[in-house]
C-alpha cells in the first residue's frame, strides 16, 4: 500500500488547479483501491453543505450540484463524528441518504472518511462498491492515510484557488489569520518580496511585451556570461566531472523550449519576472515528481539557475517600484528593513503571512497605528497582486476581491472607528486613574523616537521600554557611540519630566542583524538579550556610554535587561554597566556635567526567573514583564508558529496565575513592577493587570487612549473582583467572554471589536 500511496500523491502533485487535483484524486484513488466509485464531497461552510465536487463512476453532470446538509446521510454523520464509516450493505444504515441524481442505489459497500486539517472538517472521501464488499483494515488505514495527506494539500489548493473567478460562487474568500494590529483597512494589494528567490514574485502583468522580452534576454545574456566566468575560475581546482555541471547549466540556459515557454508568458501579458516563475515551477513540479533519484536532483539546478536569471533580471531593472496611496503591503515576512524602504504615509494595510500577534513585523505595525494580519497558513503571496483587500484587524480576517456590499459594511465599521478616535481625544489631558481616583501610570512603547508629541497629547507617564535594537537593525553596520547619543538624548529631551526606559541591545530569536547573523536551529531558545551583549561587551560598553551621555542633565533613566536568566548574568550586567559609567562620570564631570546613577531593572520574560523572583527582586531597582516571550516559554509555544498560535494568549490561566504570582513577590519585596509586554495593550488585558496590582502599564501609542479609557470606567475594588471572579474559570474562553461581557456592560463594546 506504500507504494500505492506513493503514486497517488505523486500524480497529485502534478495537478494544476483545485478541480485537477480533485479529478487525479478520485481517478487515482479507484485504481489504487480496485473500487468503482470514489468522490470527494467538500465543505462549503456558508451553506453548511457538502458540495460533490468530484467523482470517479457516478454521472459527472452533477458535480457541483449535488448537495448535502451537514446532517444529512452518511457523508454528513461523517462530517459530524470525524471518523470513519464502513459498510458492506449502505442502503441498511439508519443514516442513509438516497441521492437519485447519481443513482446511488446501485451500489451497497461503503468506505468514508473525513478530511481533516487543523480540527476543521474540509471534506470527506469515499469509495464505493456495487458488491457488498468488507474493505480489508489496510485498505481503511490506505484511505485514512491519504485523507490526511491530502487535508494539507486541498487546504492549500482551497486558499490558492480563491483567486479564480469561478470559484467564488461555491467557497468563501476571507482567509483567517491573527490580528497584529487594530483597525480595519481597505486598499490594494502591493506584494513586496526578495528578489533572490523565484518562489516569492508576484503575479504582474505588463503592455509593454517588447520591453520585457528585451528585459529577458539580457537577463539570460548576462547569466551565461556568468556561468562563464565561474567555469573559468574552477578551472584546475576541481575535476572536469564537476565542472561539467556548469556545461549542464549553460543547456538549460539555451534549451530553446524553455526560453519559447518563458517569451509565451510574457506575450500573454506577464511581466518578465512572474513568466520565469510560472514556467520554472512547473518544471520543478514534473523534475520532482519523477521516480529516478538523478533527475530529482535535477530540479534543485534548476531552480538555482532561474534564481540567477531572476538577479540579473531585477539587477537590469533600476526602476523604483512605487507605492500609491491607499496600498495593502504584503509580503511572506514584513521586516523593519522592508518598512523603512517605502513611504509610510501611503500604506493603510500591512499582510505579513509569516509571524503572530507578538512578532516584530506585528509590533512595528502597531507602533505605526496601521491595521495588520499576521500568520495567513498556506496564503501565496504570488496571486494577490492588485487585488481589493479588506483587513479586519480585530478578528484577523482577510477578504480578497470583496463585494460592494461588503465593501459598504466595512466602510461603515472605519467611519465608527473615526468617531470613536473623536470620541477618545476628548480624555487627554485627563488624569490616568481608575473612575475612583487611583494613579495608573500609563506610558510607551517606542522604537525610534517617533509619535512622542502624540503620546505626550494623550498624557503619557514617560517611555516604559525604549526598543533601542530597532535602531541597530535599520544599519548596514554597529551604529557608533556618538550616533546612539543623539537618538537617546532626543528621547530625553522630549521627556525630560517623565521616566525613560531603555532595553538595552536585544536582538536574535526573530530580531536579527544583517551585519551580525545568529544563525541557530532554535533560535527562540538561543543566543539572544544579555547572553549576546554579555559575550560581546564592547558592544554593551558603547550601547551603555551612549545611554549614559544622552542621560546627562536628566535625571529618571531607567535601564531593563533583556532575557536575564540567572543571578550571574546579573552580576556581570552590573559590572559593565558601572564600568560604563565611571568612565562617562569622570569623562564629563571634566566637562563640568553631571550624571545620575541609572535605576536598573530586568526584563522579566525567563520562566526560571518567575522561580528565583524573590532573589532577584532584593538586587534590582524595578521589573519590567515582558509578557510576549513569557507566554511563549510558560505555554511551550514559538509565537511565530501558526500551527499552534490558538495556544499563545495571554487569557489563558495559567498565564494569569503566574502574573499574579510575580505581583504578590514584588510587592512583598516593595520592588516597582510594571508591564511592558503587548498584553498591555489590550483594553481588557489592561483591567485584568490593574486588579492583579500592576500600576504601570506600557504599550504602543495607538493603544494607550483606549487603555485610558478602560480603566478610567471601573472602580480599583471592581477590578480586583473582577481578578478573583476569572481566578474561578479554567479555560481561556471562559475568562475571555466574561471579560467582553464586563466591557460591554460599561459601554466600552467599541474599544475591543468581536474577536479582538
Amino acid at each position: 500500500m506504500l507504494e500505492q500511496l506513493r503514486r497517488v500523491t505523486q500524480a497529485v502533485s502534478l495537478a494544476e488547479g483545485r478541480q485537477d487535483t480533485l479529478d487525479v484524486i478520485v481517478s487515482q484513488v479507484c485504481k489504487a483501491m480496485d473500487v468503482e466509485v470514489c468522490s470527494i464531497y467538500l465543505a462549503d461552510y456558508e451553506l453548511n453543505q457538502f458540495v460533490l465536487m468530484a467523482n470517479r463512476g457516478f454521472n459527472p453532470d452533477y458535480i457541483g450540484q449535488v448537495r448535502l446538509d451537514f446532517n444529512q446521510g452518511l457523508v454528513g454523520l461523517i462530517g459530524q463524528r470525524e471518523e470513519p464509516i464502513h459498510l458492506q450493505q449502505a442502503s441498511l444504515h439508519p443514516a442513509y441518504s438516497y441521492v437519485p441524481e447519481v443513482r446511488e442505489e446501485e451500489f451497497n459497500a461503503f468506505l468514508g472518511v473525513p478530511i481533516i486539517h487543523r480540527r476543521k472538517v474540509l471534506g470527506v472521501l469515499v469509495i464505493q462498491q456495487k458488491e457488498p464488499r468488507q474493505f480489508e483494515l489496510e485498505e481503511e488505514t490506505f484511505l485514512i492515510t491519504l485523507a490526511a495527506q491530502l487535508s494539507s494539500i486541498l487546504s492549500n489548493t482551497e486558499i490558492n484557488e480563491l483567486f479564480e473567478p469561478e470559484e467564488l460562487g461555491l467557497f468563501t474568500r476571507t482567509l483567517q489569520g491573527t490580528p497584529a494590529s487594530t483597525g480595519i483597512a481597505i486598499g490594494t494589494a502591493c506584494v513586496m518580496f526578495p528578489q533572490e528567490n523565484i518562489h516569492s514574485v508576484p503575479d504582474r502583468y505588463t503592455d509593454d511585451i517588447q520591453g520585457e522580452l528585451d528585459k529577458l534576454g539580457a537577463a539570460v545574456k548576462a547569466t551565461h556570461l556568468q556561468l562563464e566566468r565561474m567555469s573559468r575560475r574552477m578551472q584546475g581546482l576541481v575535476s572536469e566531472q564537476e565542472l561539467s555541471l556548469f556545461d549542464a547549466y549553460q543547456q538549460i540556459l539555451g534549451s530553446d523550449g524553455l526560453s519559447e515557454e518563458i517569451e509565451q508568458q510574457i506575450r500573454e501579458g506577464h511581466w518578465a519576472a512572474s513568466a520565469l516563475r510560472i514556467v520554472i515551477q512547473r518544471h520543478l513540479k514534473a523534475f520532482r515528481s519523477m521516480q529516478d533519484p538523478y533527475l530529482r536532483e535535477r530540479a534543485n539546478d534548476i531552480e538555482d539557475l532561474a534564481n540567477r536569471v531572476l538577479a540579473q533580471l531585477f539587477k537590469a531593472n533600476t526602476e523604483v517600484q512605487e507605492i500609491p496611496p491607499e496600498t495593502v503591503l504584503v509580503a511572506e515576512n514584513i521586516t523593519a528593513s522592508m518598512l523603512a524602504e517605502v513611504p509610510m504615509g501611503n500604506i493603510v494595510g500591512i499582510v505579513s503571512v509569516k509571524g503572530s500577534a507578538t512578532s516584530h513585523a506585528a509590533i512595528l505595525a502597531k507602533a505605526l497605528g496601521i491595521p495588520a494580519i499576521i500568520g495567513l497558513e498556506h496564503f501565496s503571496v504570488a496571486r494577490i497582486e492588485n487585488k481589493k483587500l479588506i483587513i479586519d484587524g480585530y478578528n484577523g480576517q482577510l477578504y480578497i476581491s470583496p463585494g460592494q456590499s461588503l465593501l459598504n459594511q466595512y466602510c461603515r465599521l472605519i467611519e465608527e472607528d473615526k468617531q470613536l478616535a473623536e470620541e477618545l481625544a476628548e480624555d487627554d489631558g485627563l488624569p490616568n486613574t481608575t473612575k475612583d481616583g487611583h494613579s495608573i501610570k500609563l506610558m510607551i512603547n517606542n522604537n525610534l523616537g517617533t509619535d512622542l508629541d502624540k503620546a505626550k497629547q494623550i498624557g503619557a507617564d514617560g517611555i516604559g521600554l525604549f526598543r533601542s535594537e530597532i535602531h541597530f537593525m535599520q544599519l548596514q553596520q554597529f551604529p557608533s557611540e556618538e550616533a546612539q547619543c543623539q537618538i537617546y538624548r532626543h528621547l530625553f529631551q522630549e521627556f525630560a519630566d517623565y521616566p525613560v526606559t531603555i532595553r538595552t541591545l536585544d536582538i536574535g530569536g526573530d530580531k536579527q542583524l544583517s551585519y551580525f547573523p545568529i544563525n541557530e536551529e532554535n533560535p527562540f531558545l538561543g543566543w539572544r538579550g544579555v547572553r549576546v551583549t554579555l559575550d560581546h561587551p564592547e558592544i554593551f560598553l558603547v550601547q551603555l556610554r551612549a545611554i549614559f551621555k544622552a542621560s546627562a542633565g536628566f535625571g529618571q533613566l531607567k535601564l531593563a535587561l533583556p532575557m536575564v536568566t540567572t543571578l550571574e548574568e546579573l552580576d556581570e550586567c552590573y559590572r559593565l554597566i558601572y564600568q560604563a559609567f565611571d568612565e562617562v562620570e569622570e569623562e564629563l564631570s571634566k566637562q563640568g556635567q553631571q550624571i545620575n546613577t541609572p535605576q536598573v531593572g530586568i526584563i522579566l520574560e525567563v520562566p526560571a526567573t518567575v522561580f528565583q523572583l524573590e532573589t532577584f527582586a532584593k538586587r534590582v531597582d524595578f521589573i519590567s514583564v515582558g509578557t510576549n516571550d513569557l507566554i511563549q516559554y510558560l505555554m511551550a509555544v514559538d509565537r511565530n508558529n501558526v500551527l499552534v498560535k490558538s495556544l499563545y494568549s495571554h487569557f489563558q490561566p495559567a498565564i494569569i496565575s503566574v502574573l499574579k504570582q510575580v505581583s504578590r513577590v514584588c510587592q512583598q519585596a516593595r520592588v516597582p513592577l510594571q508591564i511592558c509586554g503587548e498584553m498591555a495593550s489590550d483594553p481588557i488585558a489592561a483591567l485584568v493587570l490593574v486588579g492583579l496590582g500592576y500600576t504601570e502599564l506600557s504599550m504602543n501609542v495607538s493603544y494607550l487612549a483606549k487603555v485610558k479609557r478602560a480603566i478610567s470606567r471601573f472602580d480599583l475594588c471592581e477590578l480586583q473582583q473582577l481578578v478573583e471572579e476569572i481566578s474561578e474559570f479554567e479555560t481561556e474562553a471562559k475568562i475571555k467572554d466574561h471579560l467582553l461581557k464586563k466591557m460591554e456592560a460599561r459601554g466600552l463594546g467599541g474599544l475591543v471589536r468581536a474577536g479582538n
